[in-house]
């Protein structure tokens, strides 16, 4: 069975500051990652070797990040991971920039390859998804379209404005609308799809007959409404929507704790990332390291305490790091006290003795400054 996977980085929330000039999907994870690394790795890991990624703003961010992009690709013969970017859609401003537009720009993809199944996957939701078997399950149950969706406990106050589906004994799903957050126990979509070829060309026409504002995901709950049969996968596995500032805060940290990292990084599942020919981290005799990652390059000769240090990242004698994340290329001179803080790319912490936020208000320093 020939699969054709789409990355697909449309209508993905925003992450404040973060996200004001690079795509969300390449923003920096545990020091180490962006997160479009998780779902490229899950196309690779399943054997999935033909990719698109659809992009909608800051595609320079995306091309650099992805490099050469045979990272993530397991065949380099026959496989092929390319980023769509469909510029005369985003010139007519941003509802016009939608996933189905992309996808349509780029439809020679599918005469090309001529897939039997498409996969459609978003960056921004964390899970080690093995897709061989929801493709299976699509296969076996002779699906035209299966949504993968999880059973959460807390959708009150998370996954506010995620798709939320019910489904029926038979696994058939019955509704497909938006989480506003009035009930805990909810079945959210992970907005992964698995669709077959026949179907998937039905949506983009039906899309576009209807709407130039229509995206994927709402021509497919279109097709709920006017009762065609759309089956669900049950995902039991780890599961985190990366959709706002404070949330990327929260699980960044919460993958401190070792049991909770093994939910995510599998023994038997890699996570594929761009490599950089950088000097393992080093450590002075007056460094002081506590629950943190320290990514390859950095020098640490102070305090780091629950943080996430980035590729050469320096941390001179005396400066005080906790519940922070610091970015590539970041210096802290001696003696400053950061708490509670972000820092972006390039940031210099060297005249101000105290940076602190809170843990509801974490402050962010923008890329490049000297402070």
């Amino acid at each position: 069975m020939k699969v054709l996977a789409f990355l697909n980085l449309h209508h993905q929330p925003g992450l404040g500051a973060l996200t004001k000039n690079r795509n969300s999907a390449t923003v920096s994870f545990l020091g180490r990652y962006a997160f479009m690394d998780f779902m490229l790795s899950n196309f690779s890991n399943s054997g999935i070797d033909r990719v698109a990624v659809l992009v909608d703003q800051h595609p320079q961010s995306v091309l650099k990040h992805l490099g050469s992009r045979n990272i993530f690709n397991l065949n380099t013969k026959i496989g092929f991971n390319m980023v769509a970017y469909n510029e005369s859609a985003s010139r007519y401003g941003p509802r016009y920039n939608t996933d189905i537009a992309n996808i349509i720009f780029h439809k020679y993809l599918l005469k090309e390859h001529d897939p039997d199944v498409i996969v459609v996957a978003p960056s921004y939701f964390l899970m080690p998804l093995d897709l061989r078997q929801v493709i299976k399950e699509h296969k076996d149950n002779h699906a035209d379209i299966t949504v993968v969706y999880q059973d959460v406990n807390n959708a009150k106050t998370q996954f506010i404005g995620r798709g939320v589906i019910t489904v029926d004994e038979e696994g058939h799903v019955k509704t497909f609308t938006r989480n506003k957050g009035e009930e805990d126990k909810r079945s959210v979509s992970t907005e992964v799809f698995v669709i077959s070829r026949r179907v998937f060309e039905e949506l983009l026409a039906e899309a576009q007959s209807t709407s130039p504002f229509y995206t994927l995901s709402d021509v497919i709950a279109q097709r709920i409404i006017d009762g065609h049969t759309v089956n669900s996968y049950h995902y039991k596995g780890y599961l985190r929507s990366i959709d706002s500032y404070a949330n990327y805060f929260r699980f960044s940290f919460e993958l401190l704790t070792y049991t909770i990292r093994k939910e995510l990084f599998l023994d038997d599942w890699p996570i594929y990332t761009v490599t950089h020919d950088t000097q393992p981290a080093k450590y002075g005799q007056t460094a002081n390291v506590k629950n943190s990652f320290v990514a390859n390059g950095a020098k640490i000769e102070g305090t780091v305490k629950n943080a996430i240090i980035s590729r050469n990242v320096v941390v001179e004698k005396g400066a005080v790091i906790e519940n922070a994340i610091v970015f590539t290329d970041t210096t802290i001179r001696a003696d400053q006290k950061l708490k509670y803080v972000l820092l972006d790319k390039e940031v210099e912490v060297r005249l101000i003795n105290e940076l602190s936020g809170t843990e509801d208000d974490i402050l962010y320093i923008k890329k490049g400054d000297k402070i």
